[in-house]
């Protein structure tokens, strides 16, 4: 990105990712399905709540920018060998503002809820009103974003998955894709695309390695689960 002004999108990942662009949901009552969770990742999760189960990518961005606008444009997870489109009409999008975070990004509060999209209806877009408050990195302060995309399982969708993991078809992917406004200035096509294992077991302990997680905790792990204890 051209200009004094750069963002940073944060990298949730323990191995590879890409990010091509230029620089919420209630207490959960399990952390995957049928005691499945996903690992070698920390960029896409396996979960629970009272709608059901679903995969929730979590995308950040931390920096002296305002972003005017999120639109998802395309993506797909793949199981195994099983594809699970991602589509505007079948996710959900939620996108917190926090004003004032520090360097590491890793408050839990101080988040607006400035966008709200489900399965394609909005039901807030406040994204592009003018911030209270400009960052001064010169004494720490940074505006954190935090982009949650849902996409909600079908009872089909869990047993194909669950027919993956016996046929040992384990290795999996996803990418999406969306535009932003930064400052007033579009990007078009920024994307993040990652692999990860299907596993049997619990979820991994990676979500506790990067502070810049707290706020995806926070909001997803509630206290009725072992891993809030963590926190």
């Amino acid at each position: 990105m051209k200009g004094k002004k750069q963002t940073c999108l944060y990298s949730l990942l323990l191995s590879a990712v890409i990010f091509l662009s230029s620089c919420i949901s209630t207490g959960l009552r399990q952390l995957s399905v049928s005691d499945f969770s996903l690992h070698n990742t920390v960029s896409i999760f396996l979960l629970e709540n009272e709608a059901g189960f679903f995969f929730c990518i979590p995308i950040q961005y931390h920096g002296d920018f305002h972003i005017g606008s999120f639109e998802f444009t395309k993506g797909i997870i793949v199981v195994g060998e099983y594809e699970i489109p991602l589509l505007k009409d079948n996710i959900n999008i939620f996108v917190y503002l926090n004003q004032k975070t520090d360097n590491s990004g890793s408050l839990t509060s101080g988040f607006d809820l400035v966008f709200w999209k489900e399965r394609g209806d909005v039901f807030i877009s406040k994204m592009s009103e003018p911030l209270s408050m400009q960052p001064v990195k010169s004494d720490g302060y940074y505006i954190h974003y935090y982009i949650m995309i849902e996409r909600f399982l079908s009872e089909h969708e869990i047993k194909k998955i669950k027919s993956e993991y016996a046929k040992g078809n384990v290795h999996s992917r996803f990418e999406i894709w969306f535009d932003l406004v930064i400052d007033g200035k579009a990007q078009i096509g920024s994307g993040v695309i990652d692999d990860f294992k299907l596993y049997k077991g619990s979820a991994s302990d990676a979500v506790f390695l990067f502070p810049n997680l707290n706020f995806f905790r926070a909001k997803y792990f509630t206290a009725s689960s072992a891993w809030a204890e963590q926190l």
